[in-house]
């Protein structure tokens, strides 16, 4: 069931026939619920199906995603300074008195895993979480082949969250691809949905639930009313995935890096459009529609909201630092130095950018965050300032 192509507006490559194919299956599956939830679903059940749909969603199906071959870059796929500076920060907190185990929510490529076993060897364990079948096939793959058989050793895929966990928790880039409602303020508030006209996907508004209604209430009491227009994101998924995790958490930090603002940023009046976005093959554009099941969609964090989520759920804040900040005060220049030195021009030329991606405001070091969480202890963070999160 093939869709309006839009590709070629927003200067897209075409994917082959064997990815199209895929599409047109997924196509054809979001069709069908849509008809059978009366003609509209919510944009969030569109996100999930399109993103997590077993063997044919974004994540589950067996395509490339990470790196050059992919659609997107991550930190860690940009420099094993990132993994290092992780790895920094690990040893610091467990100096301090964590266990020193880590928990990482969907490890993508496995690079941020490898890169911190091999910076911080005395970790006991390195569990992941992984959802996606392919993905777990490919860290295992990538990971044998990058760690030495006694720190491979140390890693255990997880089908689902452990009992009691003690040390550090790392979800790297995980919150950005939840699934979100979108609203439009047309008067009142309304879901923007998603149905189906005989050529492809289409917008059509539907009432606003209860939960949406409620989210927006809080946002507005706290930025005053969103102008009349106004569209942009709802996750309401931080709060069952930080109960969920705080449940299965004994004595733990959490450490979430991902792009995202406070809600005085996020609900800008600048940013009447929202912030979604779509990758496919190192292109962003904003169309979610394009190619189904081939192409990353995400939404920037609401970390106001992540943080009421996780109090709530009973963790303690303890601060948020942008990554550039985060990242240098655990060692970046330091072993950016150490490794340019007696390195060749070129080397050293590329230690130099990376740096610069990963820290500089205009790069990564502004537009992503580090947010961290305790539960049952009583640490501190120099690289982190609780009044960053509210403020």
């Amino acid at each position: 069931m093939p869709l309006r192509d839009n590709s070629a507006a927003l200067d897209l490559p075409l994917p082959g026939a064997d990815a199209r194919a895929h599409s047109e299956r997924l196509i054809g599956l979001i069709v069908d619920r849509i008809a059978a939830q009366g003609g509209v679903i919510g944009f969030d059940d569109y996100m999930q199906a399109v993103l997590y749909e077993p063997g044919l969603g974004y994540y589950a199906a067996a395509m490339p995603k990470f790196g050059e071959q992919g659609d997107f870059v991550t930190a860690p796929e940009i420099s094993s300074l990132f993994g290092y500076c992780m790895a920094r920060q690990i040893d610091d907190l467990v100096a301090r008195g964590c266990v020193p185990a880590v928990l990482e929510f969907g490890a993508g490529s496995g690079s941020l895993c490898a890169q911190i076993l091999q910076a911080s060897p005395g970790l006991g364990s390195y569990r992941i979480l992984e959802p996606s079948a392919d993905l777990k096939h490919r860290q295992r793959d990538y990971l044998q082949r990058q760690l030495p058989a006694e720190l491979f050793a140390r890693i255990e895929w997880l089908d689902r969250l452990p009992h009691g966990f003690e040390g550090i928790v790392l979800a790297n880039e995980v919150l950005d691809a939840m699934p979100v409602r979108l609203v439009v303020r047309r008067q009142d508030w309304l879901e923007l949905g998603v149905a189906y006209d005989g050529r492809g996907f289409v917008w059509q508004t539907m009432p606003a639930g209860v939960e949406v209604l409620q989210a927006i209430s809080v946002i507005e009491s706290r930025l005053g009313p969103l102008a009349e227009g106004y569209r942009s994101e709802l996750n309401l998924n931080y709060r069952p995935w930080m109960r969920a995790l705080a449940d299965s958490c004994a004595r733990a930090v959490v450490l979430i890096i991902d792009y995202g603002y406070e809600q005085r940023h996020y609900y800008h009046p600048s940013r009447r459009q929202g912030t979604l976005s779509c990758h496919y093959r190192h292109r962003v554009h904003d169309d979610p529609f394009v190619y189904p099941g081939l192409q990353d969609i995400t939404a920037f964090v609401d970390f106001d909201a992540c943080a009421d989520a996780a109090e709530d759920s009973g963790f303690d804040v303890m601060g948020m630092a942008e990554q550039g900040r985060f990242l240098l005060a655990n060692g970046l220049l330091d072993e950016a130095g150490n490794r340019s030195a007696g390195a060749d021009t070129i080397a050293q030329l590329a230690i130099s950018q990376q740096v610069a991606t990963l820290s500089l405001p205009q790069e990564m070091g502004e537009k992503f965050k580090v947010l961290a969480l305790q539960k049952d202890l009583a640490l501190d963070m120099p690289a982190l300032r609780r009044d960053s999160v509210y403020g």
